[in-house]
């Protein structure tokens, strides 16, 4: 085993064969800055093995290092930020909005149907509830306020209790083949008296019942899909955006929520859960007059492929630039109203060579994005080297191990100011909007400002053909133009180039 000399800290990254070095990439510029004869151009610039081969350096353990990524959230589909800005800062209508996000689909009408909610936290207990204006099960009548106490039996029944209040005497009890509490008119919107309440906990609209997956008890709710809806996207979503600019905003998360409910088929006693892993959804009590107002206004619109529902994912905050997937991957300005569309996170070297299993930590790199977006888009894979070993991951898996907010990030050792948040959104209530302040401002990159400067595209480059790119392993970014390319690097800083000298650069074959 190699033998480890502890350094305070370790800089650059190491050029392993089949990627070009920021060396290669400077000759192939055409320039040799005077850094290049003193062997500072990033390689390895500390290294305390000396003379002796069998020494790898490894990094203190309380060495902080920076993480700073864009977004929250896998970024698949609609960023529910982007959409608020789109709609606040470019008027831009619901519809717009989903057709933006959602590459490929068309908007179509679903018919009316109901639905069945796992409600998660309830898995393994006895459903116990009751409804202000009564309710029925077994065939039979409950008076208003007495408890409904349901435990599921083997081939679909339920045992039936019914008691004075939650808790007070019985008053009978029973055997059924219908394993449900249903309100006492089945129909949508009832009014709130009717919604039946769980014990101690929350209202819900349509009925309640048990079932069985094995040996484990599953509480369930059955109700008209527009009803569940009323329930998911005030939780999913803020309602105060509607009170500055943002509620097409709403409509748009209310047609996706829609979709992706319609496209679900989880388990065979619910069509989809109450939480994270499906949609949040938290009954009729979370239920807001201007969500409400987004739900209805778009009643059975849903978003569709060959006529078919989609799982319309979305999440918080793209970053920029929306992951991709089943929907084509797009571009997010809206998404720069979003408090998280930078953010950091400092971690130490030990934290990191802990979550990765690889002992002592020598290093952490990126080697390849997704070339979409700023600093070359979302992490496909992150090499960690340590004392026990090198661990090579997705970006996903390292935003899991790490417990970032998302898989678009960059690592740097040492402790990096934040990026200026954007500016803070309006309370309800507040002049801000009246007042005109302005909107957040991303700064551009130096290769969009050295872009302007030559005159964009009514200068000699023409217009872009594509986003800005990471070069391999990270050496700096680029751009390619109809009438050339812009390379800018931290040692040769920005220059305008043949295409040639980038393509010739750049690997043929994926990476394995």
């Amino acid at each position: 085993m190699a033998k480890v000399r502890r350094t305070t800290t370790t800089r650059g990254r190491i050029d392993r064969g089949g990627r070009t070095s920021p060396i290669r990439w400077a000759l192939a510029l055409g320039t040799v800055p005077a850094l290049l004869a003193a062997g500072a151009v990033g390689v390895v610039v500390t290294d305390a093995r000396g003379a002796d081969p069998d020494v790898a350096a490894a990094v203190a353990a309380d060495t902080p290092f920076t993480v700073s990524g864009r977004g929250n959230g896998h970024g698949r589909g609609m960023g529910q930020w982007g959409a608020y800005g789109y709609a606040r800062n470019d008027g831009w209508s619901a519809e717009r909005i989903v057709g933006h996000y959602y590459g490929g689909t068309e908007l179509g009408q679903l018919a009316e149907r109901r639905i069945g909610v796992r409600l998660v936290g309830l898995d393994g207990g006895t459903l116990n509830a009751y409804s202000d204006a009564g309710a029925r099960v077994a065939g039979r009548d409950v008076a208003p306020g007495d408890g409904i106490h349901l435990t599921p039996a083997p081939g679909g029944g339920a045992g039936v209790v019914v008691t004075r209040g939650c808790d007070g005497e019985v008053l009978w009890q029973d055997a059924t083949d219908h394993p449900w509490i249903d309100p006492v008119d089945l129909g949508s919107d009832r009014a709130a008296n009717e919604h039946l309440t769980l014990c101690g906990g929350p209202a819900y609209r349509g009925s309640l019942g048990v079932a069985l997956d094995g040996a484990e008890t599953r509480v369930l709710n059955n109700l008209d899909i527009e009803d569940y809806l009323l329930g998911v996207v005030p939780v999913e979503a803020r309602a105060d955006w509607a009170d500055t600019g943002g509620a097409e905003a709403l409509r748009a998360q209310a047609i996706a929520a829609r979709s992706y409910a319609a496209a679900e088929h989880r388990y065979p006693y619910a069509e989809t859960c109450d939480t994270q892993d499906c949609q949040v959804y938290g009954g009729s009590e979370k239920e807001d007059p201007r969500t409400t107002e987004a739900v209805r206004s778009t009643a059975g619109k849903v978003i569709t492929r060959d006529g078919q529902p989609v799982s319309a994912e979305f999440s918080s905050s793209t970053g920029g630039y929306t992951a991709g997937g089943d929907f084509g991957a797009v571009e997010d300005l809206g998404d720069a109203l979003s408090p998280n569309h930078n953010w950091t996170q400092t971690l130490t070297a030990g934290e990191i060579g802990k979550a990765f299993g690889v002992g002592e930590l020598h290093s952490v790199s990126v080697v390849e994005r997704n070339n979409l977006g700023t600093d070359g888009g979302r992490v496909t894979a992150l090499e960690v080297v340590g004392s026990d070993g090198t661990a090579r991951v997705t970006g996903k898996e390292a935003r899991a191990a790490l417990g970032l907010k998302s898989d678009w990030f960059t690592v740097t050792e040492g402790l990096v100011p934040a990026a200026p948040a954007p500016d803070a959104v309006p309370a309800p209530g507040l002049e801000r909007l009246a007042a005109g302040a302005p909107d957040p401002v991303v700064e551009p990159t130096e290769i969009e400002k050295k872009y302007a400067e030559i005159g964009g595209p009514d200068g000699p480059l023409g217009a872009p053909l594509g986003p800005e790119m990471s070069m391999p392993d990270e050496a700096g970014r680029f751009r390619m133009f109809e009438g050339g390319a812009i390379v800018w690097t931290e040692t040769l800083g920005v220059q305008v180039v043949d295409a040639s000298v980038v393509i010739s650069e750049l690997p043929t074959g994926s990476a394995g």
